[in-house]
Formats: structure tokens, sequence, C-alpha cells
């Protein structure tokens, strides 16, 4: 389902992501505010730079304005000041001069008589009457120019160089272009803050869906987006949640597979557990019952061969009758050790393996045998003493029947949480056949359900070798 962030939960909207070199350690800088900021910069550098240029050529302009129109007013008014005292005295016909000349652009004329005292000043100016611009521009862009006097008889003219309407016309243009570019760097943040929003909206999506994956929401998709590069990133989130929700559907089905495994190992542990205990019931009846009418038999016929007199056919048929007895009887006491072995029932697994390796030796001389025991095999528990048992048992079977081999070894070796049993031999060390596979399959069974392991194979030294690996419990197994 494609993810937005009105379909997050309200407890994980809003909340901060990691932050990779921020400005401070408070809150995150978003990507549009700091594209903002840059713009707004670089702008602002752009602007002072503009400025800087257009200032440069305004003060410039504005001297050369002044210095030429007080050049021209210098050579007119020098003009009529040497004309001045032909018409009558030149106080009052410069004064009248100038009061019909009226303002000279840029500049300050002014008219003092003999005494010092002030005749005439040129009036203010009527462009942006009574306006002037801020005095830290002024003297800025004032350029410095020296006033121009000139000495008549009975008076003094003075020029003196005014470039406040010039200044003041700088100053207008200047706050013109500033507010223009006001204007100009608004419209562009709000536009370039619409754009971004719209250009980054999936990657607010893009949070939104990896915050849900972190949830464990895998079957959560992104819808596709016209950005190429968007629709990469995107498709590629859609792959990586695609992949764990199939791992996710994987875990839980191997869950349930291992539940259903653990629960049949309990189950065949149950049912191990209850042929362990039928076998022990019948080797029980089979020695009290069975074993008890054979030796009464033998009794019988014994008791029959003593008082048959001269009835020697009676005589051979009870000793018939007492060898078959007799062969009955041990039938029926190797049918017992297999179904319960009696040794374990007075000793423990060291021991019991020791007797196996006693009947060994007696049974087989031509066969070597070597048992190597290494810590404290005893209070095992009753489930590992008899696992560990028969896969001796059975790996002795095979070394008998498959094997040809001329030596066995036997490695018994109980270390921190482990009981340990190795029985290898020198013999063909070949691939199992078919009988000897289903024996190894019962031995691996015998160990899974006890939590262990069972490697069978040829050795490197040659011959073969059968390796199992119990895990103890420490509380149930206390060393004596």
């Amino acid at each position: 389902m494609p993810a937005t962030p009105e379909t997050a939960p309200a407890a994980n909207r809003g909340r901060p992501l990691p932050r990779e070199g921020g400005w401070g350690k408070g809150r995150p800088v978003s990507l549009r505010l700091r594209l903002s900021l840059l713009l707004g910069v670089l702008n602002l550098g752009f602007l002072l730079v503009l400025l800087a240029l257009l200032l440069g050529n305004q003060r410039a302009s504005i001297a050369e304005e002044i210095t030429a129109a007080h050049r021209v007013t210098v050579q007119l008014l020098g003009t009529a000041a040497q004309t001045s005292g032909l018409t009558g005295p030149a106080p009052l016909v410069m004064e009248t001069f100038l009061r019909r000349l009226g303002r000279v652009r840029a500049n300050e004329i002014r008219l003092y008589d003999s005494r010092g005292e002030l005749r005439y000043v040129s009036p203010p100016s009527h462009y942006k009457q009574s306006r002037q611009a801020p005095e830290p521009f002024a003297r800025l862009m004032t350029p410095q120019l020296e006033a121009t006097g000139f000495d008549l008889p009975g008076a003094r003219l003075l020029i003196v160089p005014d470039a406040s309407r010039a200044v003041l016309d700088a100053w207008d243009d200047l706050t013109s272009l500033v507010l223009l570019w006001l204007g100009f760097f608004v419209v562009l943040q709000v536009s370039l803050l619409l754009f971004l929003r719209h250009l980054l909206r999936p990657a607010e999506t893009l949070l939104v869906g990896l915050d849900q994956l972190a949830h464990g929401r895998f079957a959560t998709r992104l819808a596709e987006s016209p950005v190429s590069e968007w629709r990469e990133l995107t498709s590629g989130f859609n792959r990586v949640a695609a992949a764990l929700e199939r791992g996710q559907a994987e875990q839980r089905q191997l869950v349930l597979t291992t539940e259903a495994l653990a629960a049949n190992r309990e189950v065949t542990r149950f049912i191990e557990a209850g042929i362990e205990a039928e076998r022990k019931r019948l080797a029980r009846e089979l020695h009290d019952e069975l074993g008890q009418s054979v030796t009464a038999i033998r009794l019988i016929a014994t008791s029959l061969a003593r008082h048959a007199g001269a009835g020697a056919e009676i005589a051979a048929g009870a000793g018939k009758i007492n060898e078959v007895a007799a062969s009955l009887y041990d039938g029926v006491q190797r049918i017992v050790r297999e179904l319960r072995p009696a040794v374990l029932e007075r000793s423990d697994l060291a021991a019991a393996l020791e007797e196996i390796a006693r009947e060994w030796r007696q049974q087989h001389p031509d066969i070597a045998l070597t048992l190597a025991t290494r810590g404290d095999c005893s209070h095992l528990g009753e489930a590992l003493t008899l696992a560990a048992f028969r896969v001796v048992q059975e790996a002795l079977t095979n070394v008998l029947k498959h094997a040809a081999a001329r030596r066995v070894d036997i490695e018994l070796c109980r270390e921190t949480g482990t009981l340990g049993v190795c029985v290898r031999d020198d013999g063909r060390g070949q691939a199992a056949p078919a009988g000897m596979r289903r024996g190894l399959a019962g031995m691996r069974e015998r160990a899974a359900l006890l939590g262990g392991t069972l490697a069978a194979g040829a050795a490197a030294e040659g011959g073969f070798c059968v390796t199992l690996n119990l895990p103890l419990n420490e509380k149930e197994t206390p060393s004596s």
C-alpha cells in the first residue's frame, strides 16, 4: 500500500531524524531551509556587489556632474563680475543680476558686501524640496570640491558647489533598487519553498515508509515518482520491502517448522520413553516368568534322568530336554540384555562400556578393542546414559558386519556441558551400506531427541568414525 505522511502513526509523525553535521546542537535544519538560506545568502551577496558597483559609478557621476556645473557657473559669474562695475555700483548690479538669474543647478551663490554681511544667497531648489539624503550616505557620495570666490569692488561673490540634489537622486535610485530586489527576493523565496516542498515530498513519503519498515510493516510500498532520481529510490525501497516481507514470511514458516519439529521431537521422546519402559517391563517379565519356567523344565528333566533307572530312552530324552531348555534360557537372557542392558541397572556408563569391552575381547579376540575415559561419566541421567550406550552398541555391531577391521577404539569424554563418544575402527572406511545407513539414521534421531549431534563417515587416517555429542544439563546431571 502506498505510504503517505497522512498514513503514518500519530506517535511517529514529526519524529526528528538523526542529524548529520547540522548547525549547532539544537533542532536539525531541514533541507528546504538550508537551500533557502543558501539562495538568500547568494542573493544578498549579489546585491551587495551590485550596490558597491552602483555606488562607485554614481559617486563618480555625481563628482563629474557637480564639477562641470560648478565650472560653468564660475565662468558665467566670472564674466558677469568683470562687467558688473561698468553700469553702476558693483554690489547692487551683481545682486540685481543674481536675483534675476535665480537658482543655478548644483551651486549655491552668495554675495557679501564690504562689511562681510550677506547681501544675497541662492533660493532653495524646488526639486524634491524639503528632502535630504541620510547624512552617512550624503557624506559618502558628496564630492570634496572647494568653493570659488570673486572679489568685486565693495563686495565678494562666493560660489559653493551643492551636490545635495544629485545625492538625493542617487539615494532614491538606490532605495528603488533595494525595494525591487526585496520584492524579487520574496517572490523567489516563496517560489523556491513551494518548488522544494513539491520536489521533496517523495522524501517525506520515503521517511514514513522507512519508519513503517522499522515497525515491522514490510507490506509497505511507495508510489513511483515522476522524477527519475526519486523513482530509482522508491523502486529500491520497494525491492527492499519486498525482500524483507519474503524474509519475514520465511522466518514465520521457519518458526512454524521449528515448533512442529520441537513438538515432533517431544512426541518422539515420549514414545521412546514409553518404548524403553516397555522394554524394561518385557525384560523383567521374560527374566522372571520365562526364566523361572525354563529353570523348572531343566530341573524336571534332570530329575527324570536321575530316576529313569534302566530306561535309556527316557534318560536320553530328558537330557535332550535339558539341552533345549539351557539353550532357551541363554536365548532369553540375550533378549533380556538387548531389551534392557542389565549392566546399566547396577553401574554408570563408563562401567557399562568396560563390561561391553570385556565381553567383546572374549567373543572377538581377533579384533583389538580399547576404551579410554576422560572426566566423570557418572550421574549423567538415564536418557543420556542409555543413548550413549545404544550408540556404542550399534557402532560395534556395524564394525562386525561391515568394517572388516582389526582394531576398534572407543573414547568417552565429559567436558563442561558436553558428553562426547567416539567409536573409530581401522576397517574399509567406505560409504555405509543400506543396512548401516538405517542404523546411523536411528542413532542420529536418538541424538537429536536429546539436542545433540551425531557425525559418521570415513576418517582422515583411514577406517570409519562415529562421533556423538550430547549437551549436558548440569542441574539434572550433577557430578558425584
